[in-house]
């Protein structure tokens, strides 16, 4: 009889418990989800709070110089292991026209693969996602929602843009002169022009949501100013140097692809020597 009594009481409490359990775990699940979600959410609202124009536009412009470079480099190496001698050079209408038909293969491969900034926005979420919370990511994506969070990312922007500019400068792969990338160079000009920083831009104690961005103790979990920066201008700027190098590659593997379409130019300068 005790036995059939316990019986009847501990299923139920069985029952209970485990509806119970499964519950806690469902509200767990649901829980997790929607922390998940916020944080793509906050991340989003970061990466797409960026004017990422000068980043692009001078990128663009530096790998671009690098297009012209090589297909100008192929055209006379591979015209001169053709046997073409030392005429062939960059005052015969054939070398010209050679090279033009590299830089479209290579503009071919620039457009799709760097144009859009859609790699770009990938390699800004993925770090930003990385590097910080959903509450981090939230508070930074509110400030740059005010006046003077506003003011503090377009410095940033503007010193990532002059970043990636002087990466290519650095190493001695800048030429002002390049003529062939100076409709690209003029574009970046106006861009810039428009996003010139106020050298007279300061942030006082008393403006609070400023100074305490980029003002603050490392120690403190939300003093993610500094910590945000940091990131944009080393980790995040190397991933972008990685891709464009990678882009230039790409790029140039294309044009050695394309080595025999060069043939009809070759054949009509030794044509234009008979």
């Amino acid at each position: 009889m005790r036995n059939k009594l316990t019986k009847f009481f501990l299923i139920p409490c069985l029952m209970v418990g485990l509806s119970a359990f499964a519950q806690v775990s469902s509200d767990s699940v649901d829980s997790d989800a929607e922390t998940i979600k916020l944080k793509k959410d906050a991340v989003q609202a970061i990466v797409e709070s960026h004017d990422t124009n000068l980043i692009l536009r001078g990128g663009e412009l530096m790998v671009r110089q690098q297009v012209v470079k090589a297909a100008k480099n192929f055209a006379l190496k591979w015209g001169r292991e053709r046997g073409l001698g030392k005429e062939w050079w960059r005052d015969k209408p054939e070398f010209e026209l050679a090279v033009q038909h590299l830089i479209e293969i290579g503009d071919e491969v620039l457009r799709d693969k760097f144009t859009s900034g859609d790699w770009l926005t990938t390699i800004w979420t993925e770090y930003t996602a990385n590097n910080f919370t959903g509450e981090q990511a939230s508070s930074i994506a509110e400030h740059f929602k005010t006046e003077h969070g506003a003011i503090q990312r377009g410095l940033m922007e503007w010193y990532l843009g002059e970043t990636t500019l002087f990466y290519y400068t650095f190493s001695d792969r800048w030429d002002y002169r390049l003529e062939e990338t100076r409709k690209e160079l003029e574009t970046l000009q106006k861009e810039a022009q428009k996003r010139l920083p106020n050298e007279m831009i300061t942030w006082k104690a008393g403006e609070k949501e400023a100074y305490t961005f980029i003002a603050c103790s490392p120690d403190n979990e939300f003093c993610v100013g500094p910590k945000y920066w940091k990131m944009l201008a080393i980790p995040m700027m190397g991933a972008v140097f990685r891709y464009m190098e990678d882009t230039t590659r790409e790029i140039k593997s294309a044009m050695e692809a394309e080595r025999e379409s060069l043939e009809p130019f070759f054949n009509a300068f030794e044509r234009s020597k008979e």
